[in-house]
């Protein structure tokens, strides 16, 4: 009997679905490249982007124009008459040949996207001549393009740049970025593997010979001290390991690691303060849905009157940890769920979402993400427990449970508006499951909807009211006033991959999926720190080359899609899949949008960790029915847990 599963979809539906993203995504590419406010620098015509070579720089600066000068030489050997260059810069130019000023562009910058086709007012002789362009750029670094059909003109090898106009150097393209210096002033992934190796033997031989004569068929029995092992108490071994290193980093880690820790500590202070909420402009981190902020506001009065201020921030680490520790329950409960039948699918489950990096650094400090993340994670749930074969019909109570969970998720931060379109598809799909018509699905997403908004909807008013923009802070670029390098984007940063595999620390400047990888598999920007690895280092640079193991499986549980059609948790295999997707969509967009290296960073999916979890256990499940490749699957499976626990439990004071 076929399991009955909301995939089969009809092959014009599919079609339709394909058509609407392409189009979306056609009309979204059109923006990227007309929008003035969209650094983003596309080669053509056999011209290349390019700009000063100059050393990337990890901290913000402030708002400012910044000015390079490029120049070059080349030699004619005939006389061209109507010669002709077309350019185009970031942002404002003027260009001087052979010493002559020949046209200068607008001084408004909204206008750098027009591709100026200059004139040589007068004959080019044969012989050499030389090409000055001159630079204006605001809050990027300036680049320019430049080519000629009539010239031999090509922006590329061969230029020259300057800031000062005396000293110069080598161009490079704008679609270079090198890794910051600092990078390599840390170990290398293979050095820091080596180091940690002896430990990993024994983990590996250890957990290699206990599989090779635990269960058989695939399904491990796990029985040790005359009782088995349950997906349940691996969960409390698993919370008391977790609580256990979050309270001992609590008092040893240094109390200014966090991402954006001092803009948060702002928000709260600012609400204790003034006993109001602040608006978008009058801090750092000020444009954030309060939620979190305002569940924090009372502890920290509390502490305040005890404690002196570094030491409230470490102490107010509790309600980020009490976030893990809550999630690591629903990640439990949603392995119960879509693994009903495969207690090894269900253990594998559990240690991957609770030990995944993201979710261990990520709650050791105070930041809006953790709250966030414990409210997606338990919509997804809720998803999850309406989507699975023979799901029963809801009463409208749940639906009204899950609009409140969406709403303070959006009260929490404005990223949980990205599962409304998985929501919608949710919806849809249990009223097909349950054999309800298309009125019923209609009901109940506007149930969900209304339920959201009556919840979060005051404070996206407020916004609009104040600023006219609800999302003031997610769509609105104004609201950065500070830049950080690279300053703009080229297609090249998303086909580009491979720095975090090396030194991951900071590698994900270089591309977008360096960035997300060494963000998600360990702390690869240091939790805000330059120069201080607030972690065990060995330890955690060398889970960027362990990590591979776990994403190896990630990937095959997509592939599993295709491989069986058959299998009980094929929905929830799906729904991960959408929702990872969705999410690293939107977050290549923000990519595009906002060119600062620490805006597409993992934690954004920080929520997801019940979809990660999914998608490595129903990758591992193909290797668990031969004895031999099981065993060694596990014993490399729980190389990669031992290294990601203990590269965050902290060993020294700070």
């Amino acid at each position: 009997m076929r399991l009955n599963s909301f995939s089969k979809k009809p092959a014009l539906a599919v079609i339709a679905i394909i058509i609407i993203v392409a189009l979306m995504g056609g009309l979204r590419i059109i923006f990227y490249l007309k929008s003035p406010d969209v650094l983003l620098l596309h080669d053509r015509a056999g011209a290349q982007w390019i700009k000063y070579d100059s050393e990337f720089q990890l901290e913000a600066r402030a708002t400012s124009r910044t000015e390079s000068t490029f120049k070059y030489v080349f030699n004619t050997n005939e006389s061209i008459d109507a010669a002709e260059i077309s350019l185009q810069a970031l942002k404002q130019f003027r260009i001087i040949f052979d010493g002559v000023e020949i046209f200068s562009s607008p001084d408004d910058l909204s206008q750098w996207k027009k591709v100026n086709h200059v004139k040589i007012p007068f004959p080019v002789e044969s012989g050499p001549h030389d090409i000055i362009i001159n630079v204006v750029s605001e809050s990027s670094h300036p680049a320019v393009i430049a080519y000629s059909d009539t010239l031999p003109v090509n922006t590329g090898t061969g230029w020259f740049a300057s800031r000062d106009g005396e000293n110069w150097r080598m161009a490079v393209p704008a679609s270079l970025i090198q890794q910051a210096k600092i990078s390599k002033s840390f170990p290398s992934s293979v050095e820091s593997l080596k180091a940690i190796t002896p430990y990993l033997a024994v983990i590996f031989l250890t957990t290699f010979f206990i599989f090779l004569f635990a269960g058989t068929n695939g399904k491990l029995s796990l029985k040790f001290l005359n009782g088995e092992i349950e997906s349940s108490h691996v969960r409390w071994i698993l919370i008391f390991l977790w609580a256990l290193l979050s309270l001992n980093n609590i008092f040893r880690l240094n109390f200014q690691v966090g991402t954006d820790g001092w803009g948060h500590i702002e928000y709260i202070d600012y609400i204790v303060t003034n006993r109001s909420l602040p608006f978008a402009y009058d801090g750092w981190q000020m444009f954030q849905a309060p939620l979190s902020y305002v569940l924090s506001a009372p502890l920290y009065a509390l502490l305040m009157k005890w404690f002196d201020l570094p030491s409230v921030v470490k102490i107010m680490g509790i309600i980020p940890v009490t976030c893990g520790l809550l999630q690591i329950e629903i990640i439990y409960r949603m392995a119960k769920l879509v693994f009903s039948a495969r207690k090894d699918l269900q253990i594998i489950a559990v240690i991957t979402g609770t030990l995944l990096p993201i979710h261990t650094y990520t709650c050791q400090y105070v930041g809006n993400e953790p709250l966030t993340a414990l409210l997606i994670s338990l919509l997804i749930l809720l998803c999850l427990y309406l989507i699975m074969p023979d799901a029963p019909e809801r009463r409208p109570r749940y639906f009204i449970l899950m609009g409140v969970v969406w709403g303070l998720a959006l009260l929490s931060k404005m990223t949980a508006l990205l599962l409304a379109p998985a929501l919608i598809f949710v919806l849809f799909a249990h009223a097909k499951l349950i054999h309800k018509p298309p009125k019923f699905s209609f009901k109940i997403i506007a149930m969900v909807f209304c339920v959201s908004i009556l919840v979060s909807g005051w404070y996206y008013i407020r916004n609009h009211m104040e600023f006219g923009n609800p999302f003031t802070g997610l769509f609105d670029m104004n609201i950065l006033q500070w830049w950080q390098d690279p300053g703009y984007r080229t297609w090249s940063h998303f086909l580009t991959f491979g720095q975090s595999l090396c030194y991951p620390i900071y590698a994900g400047v270089t591309s977008f999926w360096d960035m997300f990888y060494s963000t998600l598999w360990l702390d690869g920007i240091n939790s805000g720190l330059i120069d201080f690895v607030p972690w065990n280092e060995k330890f955690m640079i060398a889970g960027s080359l362990l990590a591979l193991i776990p994403s190896a499986f990630l990937v095959i549980g997509v592939v599993s899609l295709w491989r069986n059609k058959e299998f009980a948790y094929r929905n929830a295999v799906i729904f991960s899949v959408a929702v990872i997707a969705l999410f690293l969509v939107a977050m290549m967009d923000m990519y595009i949008v906002y060119p600062v290296y620490s805006r597409t960073k993992a934690s954004y999916t920080l929520g997801l960790l019940p979809c990660y979890a999914i998608l490595v256990a129903a990758g591992l499940e193909p290797f668990l029915k031969n004895r031999i490749i099981r065993s060694i699957s596990l014993a490399l499976f729980a190389c990669w847990a031992f290294a990601a626990y203990v590269a965050y439990f902290v060993v020294k004071y700070q």
